[in-house]
């Protein structure tokens, strides 16, 4: 949908920054904390497996160790490398630079005092522990050292792996961000434009009888000499404009009630098969003029909970909706059934139809069907808006059934 305004595209790309910054928080979020417990839970373990080995230097002499990650390193007394113990064939410019920091170093460093971590030959290695050790050939300094390299791996692995899963989310996210950003503004365009159109058509049917005041008006004005009862004519037009303006304005108003939230149900209990009988009652002269039967068949002793007056308006605009589009001595048929899933009213009149292409617009407002626009009808196509309108407040369905040259019904149900 294109916006045409720049009030939406802002409100539009509002909804898309924000989706996609709470998106994108709680994704880096959740990624922080995978990697952070996994970060302490990797460095729980080293130091456990440190503390092991030192339990097993103070026991045993390590010299016959299977783990391939600990490597011993004595010096003698010249300061020379005169054992080495690993299972790992280890080249000696890396074992030159791991023991290089504890050279002159004639008292035992404890972990505390030795370098955090020493990097050599492409790896990573801690500082168990360092000691002075009686031998055959005589004192020697022993360093134990522990590679933490595959721990390290693990937890870069992680990191990289997160962080391209971020990269590679964050332009769907963008998308899917978007998609509902636009999704979310379609219903606030739809309205706005909904808006215009009835301000427009509103503008155009308020001109129609307007104009007719305003021109009679002024034929009167031009014949000022002439009595008022020569001039009956033109003041009958006047009078018929401003009655057909009264009725657009009645009616403008009872749809902007009908669409308020505010709009009040007041449920009652009453005679749903009385209170139709009796609307049909005031509407038989109406029928009587276009010479059209109306068949009835209503059910008896139907009871409601529910606001009458609405109930009432809606079925009135039914009726009167069936009389203006039924032909000269055509018939409406009218029936008032309870079920058990509700009651239902519906309404049936012959006539031209509603085309298929028509049934989806037939409930918006000003919108009337092919041949009343040409006609000068006396509606102005706002009655089934404000049916439909009342049909959700009450928490009611209205439907429309018809066809060109068909039939037209209109289910109204409680």
């Amino acid at each position: 949908m294109k916006y045409n305004t720049k009030l939406l595209k802002k409100l539009r790309n509002n909804f898309f920054v924000l989706s996609s910054s709470i998106f994108l928080f709680v994704l880096v979020g959740a990624f922080a904390a995978i990697y952070i417990n996994t970060y302490i839970s990797v460095q729980q373990e080293i130091e456990t497996r440190l503390d092991e080995i030192r339990l097993e230097a103070q026991v045993f002499s390590l010299n016959s160790t299977t783990d391939p990650s600990i490597l011993r390193i004595n010096l003698s007394e010249t300061q020379e490398i005169s054992r080495v113990y690993s299972l790992r064939d280890i080249q000696k410019d890396v074992l030159e630079q791991l023991i290089n920091p504890f050279r002159g170093e004639r008292t035992p460093l404890t972990p505390f005092d030795a370098p955090e971590l020493l990097r050599a030959g492409g790896r990573d290695w801690k500082v168990v522990s360092s000691a002075i050790i009686v031998t055959v050939d005589g004192p020697e300094q022993s360093v134990i050292f522990f590679d933490i390299t595959d721990f390290n791996n693990t937890l870069s692995s992680l990191f990289y792996t997160l962080l391209l899963i971020t990269f590679i989310i964050i332009p769907i996210v963008g998308g899917v961000s978007y998609y509902f950003a636009t999704r979310s503004v379609k219903p606030i365009a739809e309205a706005w434009e909904s808006q215009k159109q009835f301000i427009t058509d509103a503008s155009h049917e308020l001109k129609t009888p307007l104009t007719i005041i305003k021109s009679n008006l002024g034929i009167i004005r031009s014949n000022s000499n002439e009595t008022v009862s020569t001039q009956m004519e033109w003041l009958d037009y006047v009078d018929t404009g401003a009655e057909r303006m009264s009725k657009l304005v009645n009616d403008l108003l009872s749809l902007a009630i009908a669409d308020s939230t505010d709009l009040h149900i007041q449920k009652e209990n009453f005679d749903l098969s009385c209170a139709i009988a009796d609307l049909l009652n005031t509407m038989a002269a109406k029928a009587e003029k276009k010479s059209i039967e109306i068949i009835t068949s209503i059910q008896p002793n139907i009871s409601l909970n529910s606001d009458k007056e609405k109930i009432i308006q809606v079925a009135t605009i039914l009726f009167d909706n069936a009389i203006k589009y039924s032909e000269p001595n055509d018939s409406i048929n009218i029936y008032l059934t309870r079920r058990n899933q509700g009651t239902s009213l519906s309404v049936t009149n012959s006539g031209r139809g509603i085309k298929e292409a028509e049934l989806n617009n037939i409930f918006e407002r000003f919108y009337q069907t092919g041949p009343s626009r040409n006609s000068k009808s006396e509606g102005f196509g706002l009655g089934l808006s404000i049916a439909i309108a009342l049909t959700e407040k009450l928490g009611g369905k209205l439907s429309v059934v018809s066809g060109e040259n068909e039939n037209t019904t209109f289910t109204f149900e409680l």
